[in-house]
């Protein structure tokens, strides 16, 4: 290879670089302008939904509000109804005849504890017994006034 071709071949290799370089900044430059595009529109967006954020909140609060005033409107509606039919009134008429009338809680406690008490009595009364029929002594009880 003489020295002008050598020239030569580095003459091309840097302007093949060259251009290579330029196409690669023009294709940054390219992304840059999307990415900018893309940052503008979501600023846009998002400058919208703050915008309609608070009506389409109320809008929403309206709409369950509305849906709970109809709800509890025809259920009151429906009880009415109920409440005007003769077999309802006459069962709740006599409704206070079928009430079973249930004890204060303090007694039903006290009644748990002294039949849980009673219990426990009987059983320790029932240990003993058997351990004295097998000891061979029976109870007093068992044998009588005689002993």
């Amino acid at each position: 290879m003489s020295p002008t071709t050598k020239a030569l071949s580095l003459d091309e290799r840097r302007s093949r670089l060259e251009s290579r370089a330029n196409v690669i900044r023009s294709r940054l430059l390219e992304t840059l302008d999307a990415l900018d595009r893309r940052r503008h529109q979501v600023q846009e967006i998002s400058h919208h939904a703050k915008r309609l954020a608070m009506p389409i909140g109320a809008a929403f609060i309206g709409i369950v509000v509305l849906a709970a005033g109809t709800t509890l409107a025809i259920r009151g509606l429906v009880r009415r109804r109920l409440e005007r039919r003769l077999g309802y009134r006459v069962s709740q008429a006599l409704a206070p005849l079928r009430r079973e009338v249930r004890p204060p809680l303090w007694r039903e406690a006290l009644r748990k504890v002294v039949l849980t008490a009673l219990g426990i009595l009987a059983s320790e009364l029932t240990k003993r017994g058997a351990h004295a029929l097998l000891v061979g002594r029976a109870p007093r009880a068992l044998l009588g006034s005689g002993t």
